[in-house]
């Protein structure tokens, strides 16, 4: 613009693209080619859309090993920041299409920008490698030497022009029905949701406030497939439905048989196929013949191969489904290496949904984790929100902390079951004494010793058969604990402290005169709290939920305790102590130490 100085960057981008230019220049044919260009004008116009733009286009001319090509370098304004992108010219696309890694924009994909990086040094040589690999790509597919590639980029050719629909179903291995619902409103570009249960949609919805439009759902037919074809040999209905005539597998066939003689206005089939040990989902519509008659065929009873004989099959192009999946599977699949702990179904009770366990509780749920019951019986306050998950928002709403909380991981994870308690923990064990049993593990993040030795004494009396979890960070984030309790071996809960109710493992001092230090009360009588801040609750779950994965992933057998260390010196500086057991550790280290059954515990005397 006039006026404006060129910057430091726009001269290092200016350099980069002229030096790239003449280089080429000097080795192959190049034409600087005008966006009006015939060739260059509908690339233009995709690209022109992108951020930061495309403005130089050329045209190179290079010979391959059997042949020559016309390729055309679209060039971004931030090269060799941004890749360049190759097509090719309406000519020679129309002469090698279809191959593998070429798509219907012409567009030729050489390599992956996410995690390809050009040398900036020497970008003239880099997009020169690029052009040799476009040029390897498009001579393997005329060979047709790399026809499997298609199987491998199946979803890049099905979705090109398709209509999305999402989904929560998890891909199967039977034939099933399941349903297409339309919603009172479009969410994540879609008006249309796949499911397998309408309850199961309806809860995964409310954090969205959306609803069901009863009259529009629609019967679809699932079908699991075993052999692949490729997609870009499809443009009709009738040219995907003589795939499964021509199949041998007679349980595709009878399903569509069935599933299409029935007079509807329109079928969806979904379908899938297995990639590098994933199934992945895709679909299509057929229009209905609903209103046509069949003449010597009863309604419902006229046979598939008469039905696709009529004029209106035979002109029907294929209306191609992308399915967009929504169900926790593919998303912690393609997002977290914790995927173990998907289908094992596990149930996780959290006592105490303050700082600790609101944090605990979505790291946990990060990890694939989705059955909680959360217990706490206080409100959520504006003074805890510097400390907890959950923020002003909630804490205007006078919720309690489990409502808070449980709003707040379905609004992150709609597939997430959660049931609340909101009163007194003591008050529910005493009338619901043996309910723990039926989660895989308890955790007690509520910093209230009455409290912890309680649920230790229904641990070790048999009303809960799970290890059971303590956690609680120290002050100033000096470091924390994970205590594991085992059911029925190793020491229990109150084998970790002294007869003056003093932890035995305690990073800070235990002196009297030293804990008094760390004691902090707000003005008026009010409630007394341990001085940590949030970064110092990140670091300590993010130790904590790794050892409870751990745990549940190994079964442990006795009592363990697990003790993270953090900024010793740091607390030092502060001008407080630490216990003499702690002297010569460093760090940011965590320390394992198996729990032992202790001669002064009455709790596991009795137990003997």
């Amino acid at each position: 613009m006039q006026g404006q100085h060129e910057t430091l960057l726009d001269s290092f981008y200016k350099k980069a693209i002229q030096k790239t230019r003449q280089y080429l220049e000097s080795k192959y044919p190049l034409v600087i080619c005008n966006q009006d260009d015939e060739d260059i004008a509908e690339i233009a116009q995709i690209l022109s859309q992108t951020d930061p733009p495309y403005k130089e286009f050329w045209k190179i001319e290079i010979s391959g090993s059997f042949r020559r090509f016309t390729l055309i370098l679209s060039i971004p304004d931030t090269f060799p920041d941004l890749f360049p992108k190759i097509y090719l010219t309406k000519k020679e696309y129309q002469e090698v299409y279809p191959i593998p890694h070429l798509d219907k924009n012409r567009f030729v994909c050489t390599r992956d920008p996410e995690v390809s990086v050009l040398n900036d040094k020497k970008p003239e040589e880099a997009v020169e490698e690029l052009i040799q690999i476009a040029v390897g790509i498009l001579e393997t597919g005329l060979k047709k030497e790399n026809q499997s590639d298609f199987i491998e980029e199946f979803l890049a050719y099905w979705n090109d022009k398709a209509t999305p629909i999402l989904s929560l179903f998890i891909p199967t291995d039977d034939v099933i029905y399941l349903q297409v619902f339309k919603l009172s409103k479009k969410i994540f570009g879609s008006e249309y949701i796949l499911c397998d249960s309408k309850e199961k949609l309806q809860e995964w919805l409310k954090p969205f406030r959306v609803d069901i439009l009863e009259e529009e759902n629609a019967k679809v037919l699932y079908l699991p497939l075993v052999e692949l074809f490729f997609p870009h040999q499809l443009e009709k209905e009738e040219d995907i439905i003589d795939i499964f005539k021509n199949s041998n597998n007679k349980k595709y066939i009878k399903a569509i048989e069935n599933y299409l003689n029935q007079d509807r206005d329109y079928y969806i089939v979904i379908a899938s196929f297995s990639i590098r040990g994933e199934r992945i989902l895709f679909g299509w519509r057929h229009q209905g013949w609903r209103g046509i008659e069949f003449r010597g065929f009863r309604k419902n009873h006229v046979p598939l191969n008469v039905r696709l004989k009529h004029q209106r099959t035979k002109s029907n192009l294929l209306q191609k489904i992308s399915i967009i999946r929504l169900d926790k599977e593919r998303i912690f699949k393609r997002g977290s290496t914790m995927t173990k702990f998907l289908d094992k179904n596990i149930s996780i009770a959290i006592i105490g949904c303050g700082s600790l366990g609101s944090y605990l509780a979505m790291s946990l749920s990060r990890c694939g984790i989705s059955k909680y019951l959360f217990i706490d019986k206080e409100r959520l306050e504006p003074e805890n929100t510097p400390r907890h998950l959950c923020g002003f928002v909630e804490a205007s709403q006078r919720m309690k902390k489990v409502d808070a909380l449980k709003k707040k991981l379905m609004g992150h994870f709609p597939h997430i079951e959660c049931n609340t308690y909101g009163g007194d923990v003591l008050s529910w064990l005493q009338k619901e004494t043996n309910s723990l049993k039926e989660y895989d593990l308890t955790v007690v993040a509520i910093g209230n010793m009455g409290v912890e030795r309680r649920i230790n004494y229904l641990l070790r009396h048999g009303a809960i058969n799970k290890p059971v979890i303590f956690l609680w960070i120290e002050p100033f984030g000096v470091g924390g604990h994970v205590l594991c309790i085992h059911p029925e071996n190793g020491g229990c809960y109150n084998c970790c402290f002294d007869n003056e109710g003093n932890f035995l493992y305690s990073i800070t001092s235990t002196r009297s005169e030293d804990r008094d230090k760390f004691k902090r009360r707000e003005s008026g009588c009010q409630s007394t709290f341990t001085p940590y801040s949030s970064l110092h609750i990140e670091q300590f779950i993010s130790i904590a939920c790794k050892k409870i994965l751990d745990i549940l992933e190994k079964d442990i057998d006795t009592s363990v305790l697990y003790t993270w260390l953090g900024d010793i010196e740091e607390f030092e500086r502060l001008g407080f102590n630490i216990n003499p057991i702690y002297d010569a550790q460093l760090s940011y280290r965590i320390i394992e130490r198996k729990i032992i059954q202790q001669k002064w515990c009455g709790i596991c005397k009795k137990n003997e």
